[in-house]
């Protein structure tokens, strides 16, 4: 077949599908779809691929019905066209929902783009798919919506990558309805099932304890561990969650020059903490764990100190300065105290560097010395 005659064969299918009716659709749809998934061998890729344009040119325009029965069709099939799979999974919910749940012929690559675009019910089907990568899992959680979230830990055949179950586990204290499945899967480690045996309820904590053992000894230790932790922030959370999602999203914003102090501004107004610590870390040059002590300390001076390292403009740290005391006391304020922006001025960039270097350098120290001031 040479291309010319394909392109009329294509041209000539559409135009018999626009002119029938719907039953003269349907049927010339199922031909070419039962001629496609042939498992004789008799059309060469070249072919396949050629009626698989077909296919989607003649979908598009198919009543709803029509795409749906095509899709639950094509759901089970391991021989499905590739681009017709792709779009029906794409389309209206009540036509992708077999295929999104059902296929394994739709790489992680286009699901992860359906997650990105498409809708919360979309999500939810791909959840409880009976097979979720890590990366389509982290996908779903990037998604930040509750419910599918909810739905992919219910998942046990979902993959999560450490770095996500401990960012999950972090939420868990935010969001009650995490906990119970969280603790209900078998590859949550121990030591992270502990972490949250201070905000789970009675009944739940009996689960850690029966369902998660180690020894008593050993138990002390944790305890006493995440005790220090939380005295230290008040949600440790958000910590373990910021070296999996903000930090990447603040070097993406860095390598694009868009990590400005504008930037973090507005990060900060719109109550994005761990993004606005990420970005700090990176214009500081320190981790992440020593801007979150500082951000989250009341007292602003450890903030002027780190403002004043990467030559941030007083203007600017007047006004971030501003958002955190008002976050703090939880009272809008115009001022700040005079004796910090003293402070500001009076420290020079390379001792506020030299400083800040060394909360980097002596972290332990430092969440002891926290710990034992509160």
């Amino acid at each position: 077949m040479s291309v010319t005659g394909a392109e009329k064969d294509i041209s000539s299918l559409i135009a018999m599908a626009r002119q029938g009716t719907l039953h003269s659709r349907q049927i010339l749809a199922e031909n070419i779809l039962d001629l496609s998934i042939t498992d004789e061998g008799r059309l060469s890729d070249r072919e396949r691929a050629l009626i698989d344009q077909v296919l989607v040119r003649l979908v598009k325009e198919f009543e709803l019905q029509i795409r749906q029965k095509l899709a639950g069709k094509l759901a089970d099939s391991p021989v499905a066209p590739k681009g017709l799979l792709e779009m029906l999974a794409n389309d209206e919910i009540e036509v992708a929902r077999p295929v999104l749940q059902r296929s394994k012929l739709l790489s992680d690559e286009t699901l992860i783009e359906i997650v990105r675009q498409r809708t919360k019910e979309h999500l939810l089907c791909i959840a409880i798919r009976d097979t979720v990568s890590e990366g389509v899992s982290q996908a779903l959680i990037d998604r930040d919506v509750p419910e599918v979230i909810e739905a992919l830990i219910r998942n046990p055949k979902a993959e999560l990558s450490a770095a996500a179950m401990a960012y999950l586990v972090a939420e868990s204290r935010r969001f009650d309805q995490f906990q119970e499945p969280l603790l209900r899967r078998t590859d949550l480690p121990s030591n992270l099932a502990h972490s949250m045996f201070w905000w789970v309820s009675a009944a739940l904590r009996n689960q850690i304890l029966t369902e998660h053992p180690i020894k008593e000894h050993e138990l002390d230790m944790a305890l006493e561990s995440v005790t220090s932790d939380l005295i230290e922030t008040d949600d440790e959370a958000r910590r373990l969650s910021t070296e999996n999602t903000a930090v990447s999203l603040a070097q993406k914003m860095e390598n694009e020059q868009q990590l400005t102090p504008e930037t973090l501004i507005d990060l900060l107004r719109r109550q994005r903490i761990s993004a606005f610590c990420a970005g700090f870390s990176i214009l500081a040059g320190v981790n992440f764990t020593t801007v979150n002590r500082i951000i989250l300390d009341p007292d602003l001076t450890p903030f002027a100190i780190l403002c004043r390292s990467t030559d941030i403009p007083e203007a600017y740290f007047s006004a971030m300065a501003l958002l955190l005391q008002s976050r703090h006391t939880r009272k809008q304020s115009a001022t700040l105290a005079p004796k910090l922006l003293d402070l500001f001025k009076e420290i020079s960039p390379d001792s506020a560097r030299i400083t800040l270097r060394y909360w980097h350098s002596d972290s332990v120290l430092q969440k002891n010395v926290a710990g034992k001031a509160i």
